[in-house]
């Protein structure tokens, strides 16, 4: 199997240094676009909205929408067979949200896509992610996110590459 990084790069539990020079990053986004394991597809995901997940205006709560993009990454990683419940776990390290309209009563579709390995950072990816609403007869994005995710072994509590990740998913899945 074709590794993102070289063996001696990949030395477990400790990140790689914060600067890479430019020709390490290049190489890095050019094995990651060559790996057959990183042509993952977008996700979709209907959910609709419950009483409970409004607020007092009558609209989605802010929280609640993070809740939708989790559950979209859920999801995503259930549709691509990558399993959760495993030692390396992916976590949420950073999120930034864009909230453009109200959710209102009705459903919602949540898209998730891998964006692209963080090129300097080569143990965290990023989601790209959006909740589509359906209203007066066109689709309108209500909220757009950009989600960070790094990859923690459970238990040594250390980061991890997404190679580890998926190494382990495809071992669980052999």
């Amino acid at each position: 199997m074709t590794r993102l990084l070289p063996r001696h790069l990949l030395q477990r539990g400790k990140p790689p240094q914060r600067r890479a020079s430019s020709a390490f990053c290049l190489a890095l986004i050019i094995n990651i676009h060559a790996n057959p394991l990183m042509n993952f597809e977008a996700v979709n995901l209907k959910l609709q909205v419950r009483p409970n997940d409004l607020d007092s205006l009558g609209h989605v709560n802010n929280a609640t929408v993070l809740e939708y993009l989790e559950a979209g990454r859920w999801s995503w990683l259930e549709h691509h067979n990558l399993f959760h419940g495993q030692r390396i776990i992916p976590v949420v390290a950073r999120i930034e949200v864009n909230y453009s309209r109200e959710i209102l009563p009705g459903e919602v579709k949540i898209i998730t896509k891998l964006k692209d390995a963080e090129e300097n950072y080569y143990y965290q990816v990023i989601f790209h992610q959006f909740i589509e609403i359906f209203q007066n007869g066109t689709v309108k994005v209500a909220a757009d996110a950009l989600v960070k995710v790094a990859f923690i072994d459970s238990i040594e509590r250390s980061l991890r590459t997404l190679q580890d990740f998926l190494d382990e998913n495809k071992q669980q899945n052999s």
